[in-house]
């Protein structure tokens, strides 16, 4: 099977119209014709042949289930012969401008995108359904009351980490004047190393940050796997109409992919095959599969409609999307739930 990657990286989209359009990426659409929609999919064939497909995280992890459904050739048994990804930021005017058929994103840039711009974004599958809070502390904070008064980072102070920091300080027992919450640059790795100068007491970090922050003599004070339909997979409505036997391929190999990964006995293959595709993952990253698993939806789906519109809520509050957003303008399930069906997986979620 072919494959290409393409690596732009440029500033992140803005979800305002003006970002959305001034960004606009053009590009024609490969050829395609309207399938129709079957009771089963088990046998579907793809009506496209490529399919050009958007990321803007180069992380392993969030692309495992794409790249395996490549090489364990189950794009290619529906047809999919070519596999191109694009990683970049701006995936959204790529879709938008037609460069992109699907890409994977943050589930609040899908909609928020639709709400600003007016067009038929869709997401068509879910791939993070929950996410890990994690608050790090730096060597010598071994309480919640041996904060008080130190500076804790989530990133930029508007952000859902900054958000979901103040949560689990709440958790902890703290009031948010407790404590200093601080803007910080560079990412999850730039906060990690806030913790480790001592520059910030407390960071939102990820459980990959555990053992360098352990090794330093920190520790992660409280952690929590949270509901949350954060990162999707979509495509513009247009472009599903005229290739409804594409994004029918699409999902149930990707799906095929994510039943495979989450069997134990496949560990070590799931990660020599990325290996073999050209990612680079330390042997120490092997011990996190079960972490990395417990954040991806095995089957494409969410917890339930109130778990989107709990979601939707608290990504509202730092302006990720409208308040009472109607998120399900933006969603359109039916490629998940007929790949659900062909695999004997429950509905899920069982209505929107």
């Amino acid at each position: 099977m072919k494959h290409k990657i393409t690596l732009p990286r440029r500033d992140v989209l803005k979800l305002g119209a003006m970002g959305v359009f001034g960004t606009m990426i053009a590009a024609s659409t490969l050829p395609g014709k309207v399938g129709a929609q079957t009771p089963s999919i088990e046998n579907i064939k793809s009506n496209l042949k490529a399919i050009r497909f958007g990321d803007f995280n180069p992380n392993y992890a969030a692309q495992w289930s794409v790249r395996l459904a490549q090489a364990l050739g189950y794009f290619q048994e529906h047809g999919i012969e070519e596999f191109d990804i694009t990683l970049s930021e701006e995936y959204m005017p790529g879709l938008i401008g037609g460069s992109l058929d699907i890409t994977h994103g943050d589930t609040s840039v899908f909609v928020g995108a639709g709400v600003a711009s007016g067009l038929p974004i869709k997401i068509i599958s879910i791939y993070r359904h929950s996410e890990w809070w994690i608050m790090g502390v730096a060597p010598g904070i071994n309480t919640a009351e041996d904060l008080k008064g130190k500076n804790i980072t989530g990133g930029g102070l508007a952000g859902r980490n900054t958000w979901v920091q103040k949560q689990l300080v709440a958790k902890l027992g703290l009031q948010e004047s407790d404590v200093n919450f601080v803007p910080s640059s560079g990412g999850s790795d730039g906060r990690l190393g806030a913790l480790l100068a001592g520059t910030v007491q407390g960071a939102s970090v990820f459980p990959r940050h555990r053992k360098a922050l352990e090794e330093a003599g920190g520790k992660f004070l409280i952690e929590e796997l949270a509901i949350a339909p954060q990162e999707a997979f979509g495509a513009m409505g247009g472009w599903l109409e005229a290739n409804e036997d594409a994004a029918y391929a699409f999902t149930l190999a990707d799906l095929k992919a994510r039943q495979w990964l989450f069997k134990p006995e496949n560990k070590q293959k799931a990660y020599q095959a990325m290996r073999d595709l050209g990612y680079e993952i330390p042997a120490s990253f092997e011990d996190l599969y079960q972490v990395e698993l417990d954040q991806i939806s095995p089957d494409g789906g969410f917890e339930s409609a109130e778990a989107m519109d709990r979601f939707m809520a608290e990504i509202a509050i730092t302006g990720e999307v409208p308040e009472n957003v109607d998120w399900r303008k933006y969603v359109d399930f039916k490629y998940t739930w007929a790949a659900q069906e062909a695999l004997g997986l429950p509905k899920r979620p069982a209505s929107i």
